[in-house]
């Protein structure tokens, strides 16, 4: 049944690309039984390119395996702009079915940006590229328990559709039997951490801190970090797992990349756009959750009286609001800011919202809001001119624009922010913190080792 499903669309789709001798690609979406999100992410692993993305209250999940296509963008283009206009050439010609999937289905990208392309790039992010979007072969969609499964497929002139419909039938058909009987448990693991040059970070920070009493800089954000070494490899279905059951309240992730997987449980929205509409986060300011609800309340009040921390927030309010204003013709932002707790840390947040202008992309307000203050310092262009002077990383995908784009030009990134990267048996974990002129560089790497506490619980050690 699933071949005849999949040969209407692919028998159009190869006289359209014989027609117009190019390829075309053919996407179907239809409803499947049930599935566990992360079964399905861990029965992908034959095929590759695996990428999971969930939102904070778990109502849209979306899992890639496999890729049907890919856009990749190398650092003397506008990448964003570059990623934009080969998502629109693949789809000037593309056959649906149905034509109206519903939203968080049908042919769409996931994948990321590089935090700065003009960096000094180093072995450890090798196959993260400064632009790099995957079209699923295979994409699980679960919408408040309703499970769809798109299936795309890139036709070339000369393919054979009948072919092609039994070797993608019978790939769905293992891939969902496979997933239906297979269970994410995490187990028992351990592994030996190593500080990268922790010393060398904190002269850094006092470095950085000069300069911005020194210089027309208000802000720096400088990242560190923390290496570790297990027996067994690392395995990101389970990770995944436990960050799921730890981290509510987070958006989690997951980019594939050859023989690496960078993930994470972020906190952090970038933007999302729905129709016409935007939506940002501001978070910034952190203090640690207490450990009764008497003392969480007491140090969200002292975070939210905190004059470093409020001056922080405000900059990074400031910006993001600025480039809403650029994008929208309607902006909405709360006067004071309210607290965002998650399991480990709690922020200062105000949400901003708009209505975007005809003209305004999701890649378009990406490109205008990385990096955020939150993320990279301010002002934008003197933070990262000091970054990467000072902070001695290579961040590649850490603190960078991570998400998905479909083809009615709607989508959501985040700043991919408490994660790490899995390779193999290693793996890197990231925190940063906001410099300013009166930071102490003692009670700063104190906040990032705060800060890695989400991920090392994830992989089974501090926090269990």
């Amino acid at each position: 049944m699933k071949q005849l499903d999949n040969l209407s669309g692919l028998k159009e789709g190869a006289a359209r690309a014989r027609r117009e001798n190019r390829p075309v690609l053919v996407s179907r979406t239809a409803g499947i039984p049930s599935l566990d999100p992360l079964s399905f992410f861990a029965s992908g692993a034959r095929w590759g390119a695996r990428n999971f993305w969930s939102d904070p209250d778990r109502e849209l999940t979306l899992v890639g395996v496999g890729a049907a296509w890919r856009a990749e963008a190398v650092p003397m283009e506008d990448r964003y702009r570059a990623v934009e206009r080969e998502w629109e050439e693949l789809l000037a010609n593309a056959v649906r079915e149905p034509a109206d999937p519903p939203r968080g289905a049908g042919p769409l990208l996931l994948g990321g940006f590089s935090f700065d392309p003009l960096r000094t790039e180093t072995p450890l992010w090798e196959g993260f590229s400064e632009a790099s979007f995957i079209l699923p072969r295979f994409m699980l969609s679960v919408r408040k328990e309703r499970c769809l499964l798109t299936v795309n497929a890139r036709v070339e002139p000369g393919d054979d559709p009948e072919e092609m419909a039994e070797a993608l039938a019978e790939e769905e058909e293992e891939l969902i039997r496979t997933a239906a009987t297979l269970s994410v448990a995490p187990s028992p693991s351990s592994y030996d951490a190593f500080e990268v040059e922790p010393e060398r970070w904190k002269e850094s920070v006092s470095e950085a801190a000069r300069h911005i009493r020194e210089e027309n800089l208000e802000k720096v954000v400088l990242a560190r970090e923390l290496r570790l070494r297990s027996e067994e490899p690392f395995a990101a279905a389970v990770i995944l797992k436990r960050l799921q059951q730890r981290q509510p309240g987070s958006f989690l992730f997951a980019m594939e990349r050859s023989d690496a997987c960078f993930l994470g449980a972020s906190p952090e929205r970038l933007v999302k756009k729905d129709d016409d509409r935007l939506y940002s986060t501001c978070l910034a300011g952190t203090a640690a959750r207490g450990a009764t609800p008497e003392e969480d309340r007491k140090r969200g009040e002292e975070l939210l009286a905190d004059p470093k921390n409020r001056e922080e927030h405000a900059v990074v309010v400031h910006m993001i609001a600025e480039a809403f204003r650029e994008g929208c013709g309607e902006v909405r932002v709360p006067d004071t800011p309210t607290l965002y707790r998650v399991r480990d840390v709690q922020h200062l947040f105000t949400p901003v919202e708009g209505r975007s202008k005809p003209d305004t992309t999701l890649l378009a307000m990406v490109r205008r809001l990385h990096p955020t203050p939150a993320m990279g310092g301010y002002p934008q262009q003197a933070a990262l001119d000091r970054i990467r002077e000072t902070e001695g990383m290579d961040r590649g995908w850490y603190a960078a624009p991570l998400g998905w784009l479909d083809f009615r030009g709607d989508g959501e990134f985040i700043c991919g922010i408490r994660s790490g990267l899995l390779r193999g048996r290693t793996a890197s974990l990231f925190a940063g913190c906001g410099i300013v002129g009166d930071s102490d560089p003692d009670s700063e790497y104190e906040e990032t080792r705060m800060k890695f506490r989400p991920m090392l619980s994830a992989l089974g050690g501090e926090g269990r």
